[in-house]
């Protein structure tokens, strides 16, 4: 039996930390670092003695599974997802408390009379947790000893017991750094294609509103005029798209939302080659910038490639309300041919994603020859505009 209080003196248990060290520095999976730092520690000590590391969930209210390769897998289900709280246990326990927790007898400890018949039926009667601790003190998991007969730590044990926590500790939060890396990057490539495709719509939709205009005036100076009134619409559309959530405004009607985008496109209020119809609604600042993106989404190619492109096509915008849901339908007509494309441009991505993650919806494109139909089905709970409480002094 290889004593605690002489591991110092085992070369092969330092070579394999070492190893471990090297694998998390350079990325290595979490959880095979985890299962091999758990092997190497049972390995060496060849006291019976069965390791788990438990990772806490980002709720900070359970503990999920992180490495455990032999521990009884029934009993490592059963736990798995577990909440934490003052008496959960060892691991439930260390990680509510943020203590060491050592029950040297699992059979007769109040901390764990809802998991003791789990663990005695599994052989398992003590176990000593210890947190595992992240960059900044918090706990971000538990590592756990377990054995078949009550046992109390000795001073070595603990000593060792929180070496491997630290280890742990390092891949945990190596592994952490990895993944905000990543979603920083997707992050900023998603901005650059979005700038991109921003930049690019920018351009057409100049070009297309000195076109729209050209046709409805006979001088420079009257193109100039109709132009520049139009850009500034664009303008004041995109801003209320951008800065909605910001702004103090608690509501903005449905309606009114629509008509500053589309606007832009029209010649006055009188044109109807773009009619709204639906019951008043009132959106919350939220809900109101991602309707925006979608509005502006749809008009501008409209615009571009759609049924605003040309003088005699038509817009019909149109809602309605049943059972929580807001079914809201873009249909352009007399536009000229229009196909299916091969594959959805960055522009409909945007939109499908604005529809699903803040409308709570989905959307359907129907390609007609001459006229583009997007029909949107809405979780009106995700739209409103809820009035805020008012709080009454007793």
């Amino acid at each position: 039996m290889i004593e605690w209080s002489t591991m110092h003196l085992l070369p092969k248990f330092w070579e394999q930390q070492t190893e471990l060290l090297t694998r998390i520095a350079i990325g290595g999976d979490l959880h095979k670092v985890l299962d091999d730092l758990i092997l190497m520690i049972e390995e060496q000590t060849g006291e019976g003695m069965i390791a788990s590391i438990l990772l806490l969930s980002d709720d900070g209210l359970h503990v999920s599974h992180g490495a455990a390769p032999n521990l009884p897998k029934p009993f490592s289900e059963a736990i798995d997802g577990a909440p934490i709280g003052p008496n959960a246990g060892s691991c439930g326990t260390a990680a509510f408390t943020g203590e060491p927790v050592y029950v040297s007898d699992i059979a007769n400890d109040p901390l764990w009379r809802d998991y003791r018949e789990l663990a005695l039926s599994h052989g398992l009667a003590a176990c000593w947790s210890v947190p595992i601790r992240g960059n900044d003190g918090t706990v971000i998991g538990t590592f756990a000893n377990y054995y078949g007969e009550p046992r109390e730590p000795s001073a070595v044990d603990m000593a060792t017991i929180n070496m491997i926590a630290q280890t742990a500790a390092i891949a945990v939060e190596r592994h952490k750094q990895e993944l905000q890396r990543a979603k920083a990057e997707a992050e900023r490539n998603l901005l650059l294609r979005e700038l991109d495709h921003r930049v690019k719509n920018a351009f057409t939709l100049a070009q297309s509103l000195l076109g729209l205009s050209a046709r409805e005036v006979d001088t420079p100076l009257e193109l100039a005029e109709k132009v520049s009134g139009r850009l500034q619409a664009l303008t004041e559309a995109h801003d209320l798209a951008v800065a909605l959530p910001d702004s103090k405004v608690l509501s903005i009607n449905l309606h009114e939302l629509v008509w500053k985008i589309v606007s832009p496109y029209l010649s006055d209020e009188s044109d109807l080659r773009c009619t709204i119809d639906g019951k008043p609604l009132d959106l919350s600042p939220q809900a109101a910038r991602a309707m925006a993106l979608v509005i502006h989404e749809l008009a501008t190619n409209a615009a571009k490639y759609g049924a605003l492109s040309v003088p005699e096509g038509r817009v019909e915008l149109g809602w309605s309300t049943d059972d929580q849901r807001l079914h809201l339908a873009w249909r352009e007509k007399d536009g000229p041919s229009i196909r299916e494309p091969n594959q959805s441009g960055f522009g409909s991505r945007l939109l499908q994603d604005a529809v699903k993650r803040q409308l709570g919806g989905t959307s359907e494109h129907l390609w007609h020859e001459h006229g583009l139909e997007v029909m949107l089905d809405l979780d009106l709970r995700c739209l409103v505009s809820r009035p805020e409480r008012t709080v009454t002094a007793a």
